[in-house]
């Protein structure tokens, strides 16, 4: 039996608010956030399902299980590169922002609320 096809979060710019990495789930947790330019896709069986908004997304608490440091690509998200080693020695960073966001959703993306205005879901 075939795994299912991750999901693959793409934004050009997330402004999140006391973010927190727990590197034994593999889990990226904040309790606020601001996502531009927020694309979420899954491809299988040859198709593609998009979420996508064109104004900027707030979310509530949001957990993703994400293996962030999977590659280059999310960890040159991170606009500070001191980030990265602050949230894998444990700490709670008051105010974490990425841009070119690209992470693989690896189990589950979930969240207390979120307001996605403009929002348009496409099969392709």
């Amino acid at each position: 039996m075939a795994a299912p096809a991750p999901f693959l979060l793409k934004a050009h710019r997330i402004q999140a608010h006391h973010a927190r990495l727990n590197v034994l789930t593999n889990t990226l947790s904040f309790q606020s956030a601001t996502i531009e330019g927020m694309q979420i896709a899954r491809t299988a069986d040859g198709l593609t399902m998009s979420i996508s908004s064109g104004g900027v997304v707030t979310v509530g608490h949001t957990k993703i299980q994400t293996t962030v440091l999977r590659n280059l690509a999310s960890i040159g998200s991170f606009r500070n590169k001191r980030d990265v080693l602050l949230l894998l020695a444990g700490s709670t960073l008051p105010r974490l922002e990425l841009s070119r966001v690209e992470f693989t959703i690896d189990g589950y993306l979930t969240t207390s609320h979120a307001d996605i205005p403009a929002m348009t879901l496409s099969m392709k």
